[in-house]
């Protein structure tokens, strides 16, 4: 067999194909076709040639010497990148050949035309991709999980038997076992769910943890907090964790229910099993098993409503 060296352009080398430099994609190519310390004549392949294969590359180091006109160097040798284009035409086929990988794994693929998984990227046997789906970086997703169309994972961990529903996106996140994130919700970096834990549509999640059976279904924001077990956040709950100089911290604890369109102004803690009233902005703890309401009095002025239209319709000239 013989030995490949691969001459790489400097001003190619720190490029980037499917989540690795052009340097680490060549080094892996190499690798998995197994002539990594080949001995014997050496063959020089261009290293613009960036779609080739690794089944091409053993093919060449076990052949006669290489030239453009071999019978062994198929279409996609002859990618010879020198700009953009042809570098995203490259990394389309070499990603294609990654999602190819993973169905021959025991990854089920829905679409897999549509589907851009990154070589850095594991996907467990077992875990259901669908089309339109982004895995980038370090994402790691574990069997039984599932990421559903337009879905976008940079850097996250998926759990077993976890779903990512449609158009989420996630980064730098950790979502655990049997969890649910979405549809359109964000989880940005530090976010950690636990087993059982609920991100619905519009939630996002920023440098938190949400632990075991947490419900957060929809409209609201939770930065810098921990939201202990089986605790429920309503619609339109906001942490107000920034004061325009330093980020503060919210903590809600076990089995607290926080009611529809609260805010929760940093540093501030609700206790173990209290319950807080929807429309509530909440400025100092609330003890454990507490309800806490903060409300102006409502007051109900009858037969006032034809009087402020007619006021609102002269102040619009109609």
């Amino acid at each position: 067999m013989r030995r490949i060296v691969v001459d790489i352009p400097e001003s190619l080398a720190s490029a980037r194909i499917a989540g690795r430099t052009v340097r680490e994609h060549w080094a892996a190519v190499l690798e998995e076709a197994g002539v990594v310390g080949a001995d014997g004549e050496a063959t020089r392949l261009d290293g613009r040639l960036l779609a080739l294969s690794p089944e091409t590359v053993r093919r060449i180091a076990l052949s006669e010497p290489y030239g453009p006109g071999d019978l062994l160097v198929p279409d996609e040798a002859r990618i010879v990148v020198e700009h953009l284009g042809d570098l995203a035409r490259a990394e389309a086929l070499v990603v294609r050949r990654v999602v190819a990988a993973l169905g021959r794994r025991g990854v089920v693929l829905h679409d897999p035309e549509r589907i851009w998984v990154e070589a850095t990227v594991d996907v467990a046997p077992g875990a259901t991709l669908w089309g339109g789906c982004v895995l980038r970086g370090r994402t790691r997703v574990a069997g039984g999980a599932e990421v559903q169309t337009g879905a976008v994972l940079v850097d996250t961990v998926v759990g077993e038997d976890a779903v990512v529903k449609p158009y989420s996106v996630c980064e730098g996140a950790t979502i655990g076992p049997d969890s649910q994130v979405g549809p359109m919700a964000h989880l940005r970096p530090g976010a950690e769910l636990r087993r059982d834990v609920k991100v619905g549509n519009f939630v996002e999640v920023k440098q938190a943890v949400l632990h075991d059976g947490v419900r957060a279904s929809h409209l609201t924001y939770l930065g810098d907090a921990e939201v202990f077990e089986d605790a429920n956040v309503g619609a339109g709950t906001i942490t107000c964790n920034y004061d325009g100089w330093g980020k503060h911290r919210t903590v809600i604890g076990e089995g607290a229910f926080v009611g529809s369109n609260t805010a929760l102004v940093a540093p501030v803690r609700v206790g173990r099993g209290a319950i807080v009233g929807a429309g509530s902005t909440i400025t100092r703890d609330v003890p454990d098993d507490c309800v806490a309401i903060e409300r102006a009095e409502q007051r109900n002025l009858e037969g006032r409503a034809p009087l402020v239209h007619e006021r609102n319709r002269r102040r619009a000239g109609k």
